[in-house]
C-alpha cells in the first residue's frame, strides 16, 4: 500500500496551486485513461461538484467547510459506519482497503485522482463497461445496476 500512497501522491503534486475541477479531471483522466466525461458524470450524480460532501449510512451531508466534513466522516470512522468523501463519494471501504485516511481523501486534488485511480482499477477488471461503474459505487450488484443507470442519465444530460 506504501506504493501505492507514494504513486497516487507523485500525481497530486501536478495539481500545485488553484486547478478547477474540469482541469484536474482532465489530468487525472489522462493518467489513468479513464473517459472524462465518465469522471464528470459520476462528480455530477455522487457530490453535484461540492468538494467536502459527505454521505454516512445512506444520509447526505454538505458541510459548509472542510472541517465540519471531517467531523462527521471522522465520527462515522469511529461509529464503524459506512461514508462517502469528496466530489467522487470515495467510500470508506476504498479507505480502509487501500489505507487512506478521511483527511487525506477528502482533499479535492487527491480525491479526484483516487476516485479516478479506483475506476480505473475498476475499468481494468471490467473493462469499460457498466459492470465496472456498478464496482466503482458497490460490490452489490443490485445497487451497483441501479448506480449505473443514473450514471447514464447524468452522461446523457450532459453537453
Amino acid at each position: 500500500m506504501r506504493f501505492v500512497a507514494l504513486l497516487l501522491l507523485s500525481a497530486t503534486t501536478a495539481f500545485a496551486g488553484g486547478v478547477d475541477q474540469e482541469k484536474l479531471v482532465s489530468v487525472a483522466c489522462a493518467r489513468w485513461n479513464v473517459p472524462q466525461k465518465l469522471v464528470l458524470a459520476i462528480i455530477a450524480r455522487e457530490s453535484g461538484h461540492h468538494p467536502w460532501a459527505v454521505n454516512v449510512a445512506g444520509r447526505a451531508h454538505l458541510p459548509s467547510s472542510r472541517d465540519e466534513a471531517l467531523r462527521i466522516a471522522n465520527a462515522a470512522w469511529a461509529a464503524g459506519k459506512s461514508f462517502d468523501l469528496g466530489l467522487m463519494q470515495i467510500n470508506s471501504y476504498w479507505l480502509k482497503r487501500f489505507g487512506f485516511s478521511p483527511e487525506y481523501v477528502l482533499e479535492p486534488r487527491r480525491n479526484v485522482i483516487i476516485g479516478t485511480w479506483i475506476l480505473s482499477r475498476e475499468i481494468a477488471r471490467h473493462g469499460l463497461s457498466w459492470k465496472a461503474v456498478a464496482g466503482y459505487h458497490t460490490p452489490d450488484a443490485e445497487r451497483g445496476k441501479r448506480y449505473a443507470v443514473s450514471i447514464l442519465k447524468h452522461l446523457r444530460g450532459m453537453k
